[in-house]
């Protein structure tokens, strides 16, 4: 065979092999660090702490310090500031790779907890920045909710207080954090201080003027309250996965209705097997839902997923719902427009 020719065949080969990783189709090993960024490549690449700087909200958009639309792109990561925290910065380093070359650019953790894992506030706040650094070096934003599981830890309202304001603190201190005030105020989990939307009015001023923020998703999908600079609310999980991407658009009327940007935040998970109610397996679905979610014009949302919950590696179901729900939001992102 001529020489040439052969040379041009290995090459072809080489690229056609290179599409195929390129394409995701070999998930990383759970418990495994990423050795490069493999996996689905989205076709319009998300924008980073690098890039977009600190985010502001404007309208009905999330936007860059350049005035360029954020299209957020987030995943479930709740345990990253326990694992540092408890000197396990290996595992959390190894999860924001794989959310980083999966296609993310935010991870949402938890400032506190006592039901998935203990993590106290004090441990949480002296680890915070650790956090936010270890995240910017990889091209990541933080979502750091403030208040979880407050009724475990018997909060009092000046203890709210207090966590507010040094996570808000800390916040400003890094371009790549935003704040969720508080984890489903409404939840058993949390104070009875909480349950009451009006709490968030005295909250939100004590996070500084310069930091993202939300105040805590609702109970239902369409309430008004409680708001804050972005709306985040929890996709209701009733009925059948039909159901759930029909109230899409129910996300994108509150958005209008409110004049804020709305992140779909912690809708239906995905799991290796399907549990009904509560996780599903289908990365069809999660396709779906980024890119509804897109097309409803909200700022973005978050995948949720099982082994998310603790920060681990996804095991190969999950991987394969993650990478589908970047195609999904990568093919309906709208152009980074500038807003006025």
């Amino acid at each position: 065979m001529n020489t040439s020719v052969a040379g041009l065949l290995r090459r072809a080969a080489f690229a056609v092999a290179f599409a195929a990783l390129a394409l995701g189709d070999a998930p990383v090993p759970a418990g495994q660090t990423p050795a490069a960024p493999a996996g689905s490549v989205p076709s319009l690449a998300p924008r980073t702490p690098v890039s977009c700087g600190r985010l502001h909200a404007r309208g009905t958009d999330i936007v860059c310090g350049d005035g360029r639309r954020f299209q957020w792109r987030g995943v479930t990561a709740f345990a990253l500031l326990e694992q540092i925290a408890h000197g396990r910065g290996a595992e959390a380093d190894a999860y924001m790779r794989w959310a980083s070359a999966t296609g993310f650019n935010l991870v949402r953790v938890l400032a506190m907890a006592d039901v998935l894992f203990g993590l106290s506030p004090d441990e949480g706040r002296r680890h915070m920045a650790t956090l936010f650094r270890m995240a910017g070096d990889r091209g990541l934003y933080v979502e750091i909710v403030a208040l979880a599981d407050t009724a475990r830890h018997r909060m009092t309202p000046e203890e709210l207080r207090e966590q507010t304001a040094a996570v808000g603190e800390l916040a400003a201190g890094h371009s790549n954090a935003v704040v969720q005030i508080a984890n489903e105020h409404y939840h058993p989990t949390q104070v009875r201080e909480l349950h009451d939307p009006a709490v968030f009015g005295g909250l939100a001023r004590l996070i500084p003027a310069q930091v993202l923020y939300t105040a805590s998703a609702s109970a239902d999908d369409t309430a008004v309250q409680p708001q804050g600079a972005y709306i985040t609310r929890h996709l209701s999980r009733s009925g059948t996965p039909a159901r759930m991407l029909e109230r899409v658009p129910l996300l994108g009327r509150l958005a209008l209705d409110a004049g804020r940007p709305v992140v779909n935040g912690e809708p239906i998970g995905a799991a290796e097997r399907e549990q009904p109610g509560r996780r599903l397996a289908d990365p069809g679905f999660f396709r779906d839902l980024a890119r509804r979610t897109s097309d409803a014009g909200l700022a973005g949302g978050t995948f949720h997923c099982e082994d998310g919950l603790h920060a681990r590696v996804p095991g190969p179901v999950q991987q394969a719902c993650a990478r589908a729900w970047v195609q999904g939001a990568s093919v309906s992102a709208p152009s980074a427009r500038r807003s006025p």
